[in-house]
């Protein structure tokens, strides 16, 4: 369907395309036909033109900010009626949204520059402040209204929802539900210039962890969280943000505005000083980190430069190669019949292993000299202890294990034994669910888990990783973790194949699902069965946590 707008001409500005629309207007980009410049033109939707009221305060509103002189705010020329169509003109920014930006350093697998934070965290505080001694509240501060030029200036725009201080008459709740204060979420009509300040906050929270700090499949259930929940620490979605940093970001977050940073100066000098104290602090020398967590690490491109790369590539489409970790823990989810077989092996292994040894030594020089079978067994009696689950590989020395004629019971060589083991018994509890075309993810904790901690990897016979899914490439603009209780899941795009399995224990919902296809992405399918394959490990930031045996079809996962 044609859109009627485009083509029009209000007042001096020609309608030239559609730029965006949301749930209260439409933007187009347009042509000032007198001076000759590109212009924004926004247009309210058809839902609100027949609202007098609304319309009035519209355009009021525009024309009040036109006034406005502020460099981190975009300029309004114009707002009028016309035609049945409220509408105002604004400058036209070329350059990207917040948003998108975001969304460029996640498909690097990377977060924004810390410079860049803060330069746009100044921006975004500065334009607030400025509007708040104009006596207006935003009321929608989201990244998608942070424009970035591409000559490198930082603007807020879209007051589009603005109410002036003092106005308190309109009740409904706006707002977008990832950002939206707690205040403003019970009612509209509540939201003080702190509440902008809170959505500010989202917005650091975001940038500096890669997650809002509260999503959901329902904005109800978000708004719910952001009036009554917590969010959840910075420092455990990325754990390079020091507690200074963490304060500050948490306090511009307190549920109670009273609480919060009174201004946006406030807010980034105390985010100035906390990163400036960490800057200057002496460096500690960690263990290196594995490829690809883009949660603990940060970009060392500059905004200027990432947004003029032609980036085509399809988010998850590089593979990351498998890294050679030593394989010594063997999976939880070994169910309590196959720990006890296993325990019974190895000390059987272990009872010939030793017993060879003691037969080799004390070989007798002649028969009447051999002992008797009732004087070999006392001594492995006395020397034998229960086996104890254990990560070390044990075996027994391959010079003991050589029989003799006069010892032929003993068996051949002891193969090393990995013994079956829970690395992080107290830790946190992931449960792995899968079938041969999907495979899902819960986690039972009451902790979110960074999703690109997490690989997955096929082991060939010899125990070598090969097949290998990395965990990051299922996140999203939204979401680079999974909150408790939620899922996320890999469906193979296919055509006959056997149907999917929906655990009923992702009651909460999936938060990302995957569909790669069977034919051009099988290097990413570690759980199917293979031939020679009977095993896949979990690794959680470079360790492997667990072992899983592929025809069980389940497993139980612990990581700190």
């Amino acid at each position: 369907m044609t859109d009627q707008m485009i083509g029009r001409q209000l007042a001096n500005f020609r309608v030239e395309r559609l730029i965006g629309q949301g749930g209260m207007a439409t933007v187009y980009l347009g042509q000032d036909v007198k001076l000759q410049r590109p212009v924004a033109i926004k247009v309210i939707d058809k839902r609100y033109k027949n609202d007098p009221a609304y319309t009035s305060r519209f355009i009021k509103e525009a024309r009040m900010m036109a006034k406005w002189r502020h460099e981190n705010l975009i300029q309004i020329f114009y707002a009028d009626e016309e035609k049945g169509h409220s509408y105002y003109v604004m400058e036209y920014v070329d350059g990207n949204d917040l948003s998108t930006v975001m969304s460029m350093y996640a498909d690097e697998g990377e977060l924004m520059p810390i410079a860049d934070v803060l330069r746009i965290g100044n921006a975004v505080a500065g334009a607030l402040d400025y509007a708040h001694s104009q006596g207006v509240i935003h009321r929608d501060v989201k990244p998608s209204n942070v424009l970035i030029a591409n000559d490198g200036r930082v603007l807020v725009g879209d007051f589009g929802m603005a109410m002036e201080v003092s106005d308190g008459s309109m009740g409904n709740i706006f707002g977008t539900p990832h950002y939206i204060s707690p205040e403003q979420a019970r009612r509209s009509a509540d939201a003080v210039p702190q509440s902008d300040l809170y959505s500010l906050g989202v917005i650091l929270y975001e940038i500096l962890t890669g997650s809002v700090p509260f999503n959901d499949p329902s904005p109800a259930s978000i708004a719910l969280q952001h009036i009554s929940q917590p969010p959840p620490s910075l420092r455990s979605l990325n754990p390079e943000i020091s507690p200074a940093v963490e304060a500050v970001v948490l306090k511009a977050l307190d549920k109670s505005p009273k609480n919060r940073y009174q201004t946006g100066a406030q807010l980034m000098g105390a985010l100035n000083e906390a990163i400036k104290a960490v800057a200057s602090s002496p460096k500690i020398s960690l263990p290196p980190l594995p490829v690809g967590v883009p949660t603990i690490r940060r970009s060392g491109i500059p905004i200027d430069h990432i947004t003029k790369r032609n980036n085509t590539k399809v988010k998850g489409s590089t593979i990351h190669q498998p890294v050679d970790l030593p394989a010594t823990v063997r999976g939880a989810n070994q169910n309590k019949k196959g720990k006890r077989w296993g325990l019974a092996l190895l000390a059987l292994l272990l009872l010939f292993g030793i017993g060879g040894w003691y037969l080799l030594k004390n070989r007798p020089t002649s028969a009447a000299d051999s002992p008797t079978p009732a004087s070999t067994s006392a001594p492995l009696e006395s020397t034998v202890e229960p086996a104890q689950p254990t990560e070390t590989l044990i075996s027994a020395p391959a010079t003991a294990l050589q029989p003799t004629v006069e010892a032929s019971p003993i068996p051949s060589p002891v193969v090393p034994v990995v013994i079956p083991t829970i690395k992080y018994r107290d830790g946190n509890n992931l449960t792995l669910f899968w079938n041969e075309t999907s495979f899902h993810m819960l986690n039972r904790s009451g902790e979110p888990r960074s999703l690109s901690g997490f690989s997955f990897e096929r082991l060939d016979p010899s125990g070598k990783p090969t097949d290998r899914f990395p965990g990051h490439l299922w996140e999203n603009l939204k979401f680079n973790y999974i909150p408790s209780k939620y899922c996320v899941s890999i469906k193979i795009y296919k055509d006959e194949d056997p149907p999917y399995i929906d655990p009923p224990d992702c009651h909460g919902g999936y938060v990302s699902i995957i569909q790669p296809r069977k034919d051009e992405d099988a290097e990413l399918f570690f759980w199917n069965l293979k031939e020679d394959s009977t095993q896949f490990r979990v690794v959680w930031v470079g360790e492997e946590v667990a072992r899983c045996d592929i025809s069980a079809g389940t497993c139980e996962v612990y990581i700190p």
